[in-house]
């Protein structure tokens, strides 16, 4: 686990399949054939039965471990891109979340500066909820064992934000606009999933591995939980393995940092 340093608007409403190129009408990879009706900005995430953590020792961390199969009984809608600066500021002005000053300003960055209650109220206002730690998880790898969204081998400028001594730069200090790098999509065409910013979930965390979660729709519910689920890595990560599906983190829901964001799931469409 790492140490934590110390548009909003409605939109028309498509018909979106789970596809990797952003035309609404094109199937591939473990999705064909299986189309789930999403809101425009989303991308389908079919219902079945998921790989979730890793059997791999090195670089990774107990809470990754088992991997298990977990049972999604519902289709579900992710937001393509992480919510924007200029998105959330549409949900400032209706009066829906709080005001909160971005760490790097520009409508099409991602918002950062959220607290885990200000994206969970940004996602309510839209429509949507934020999702489990296993439907990102999900949402990132597909219905393979890939180690990143993009496969498995590493990581570098063209798929993901990234800054740091390992890395170069990938761009200016910071994160970059949302979908700026298309060659990371993951297998349903979800952008930005690994780099960027981080992303709060739903989830509770306690540190626990999967081997106690029900196998079918699993999330951790706390209402008192102090610490919640981020995933994805952020843009001034330096080391690889924290890029990967499966890594893990938990946050204290209060905090606001300029490497934390977050996208919003939705019911899929009849």
């Amino acid at each position: 686990m790492r140490v934590v340093r110390i548009a909003l608007l409605a939109v028309p409403l498509s018909v979106g399949f789970a596809s990797r190129a952003p035309a609404a009408l094109a199937l591939e990879g473990p999705a064909v054939g299986r189309i789930v009706r999403c809101r425009a900005g989303a991308v389908g995430i079919p219902a079945g039965t998921v790989p979730i953590g890793t059997t791999r020792a090195q670089d990774f961390d107990p809470d990754e471990q088992p991997r298990r199969m977990f049972t999604l009984t519902r289709p579900y809608c992710l937001d393509r891109t992480e919510v924007t600066v200029g998105a959330y500021q549409a949900c400032v002005r209706a009066g829906a979340c709080a005001a909160r000053a971005p760490a790097f300003a520009g409508d099409d960055l991602p918002m950062t500066n959220v607290a885990w209650h200000d994206a969970r109220d940004a996602c309510a206002f839209r429509g949507g909820r934020l999702p489990s730690e296993v439907e990102w998880e999900h949402a990132a790898r597909g219905d393979d064992d890939r180690l990143f969204p993009w496969g498995s081998w590493r990581p570098d400028c063209p798929y993901a934000d990234l800054w740091g001594e390992t890395w170069g730069n990938c761009g200016e200090y910071g994160p970059s606009r949302v979908g700026s790098a298309p060659k990371g999509a993951s297998p349903y065409g979800a952008l930005d999933m690994a780099g960027n910013v981080l992303e709060w979930v739903d989830d509770a965390f306690d540190g626990s591995s999967w081997a106690d979660l029900p196998a079918i729709d699993p999330r951790r519910v706390d209402p008192k939980a102090r610490l919640r689920g981020v995933r994805g890595g952020s843009w001034d990560y330096d080391v690889v393995h924290s890029l990967r599906v499966s890594d893990r983190d938990g946050y204290p829901s209060d905090l606001r940092d300029a490497t934390l964001g977050f996208r919003c799931a939705y019911e899929a469409l009849p």
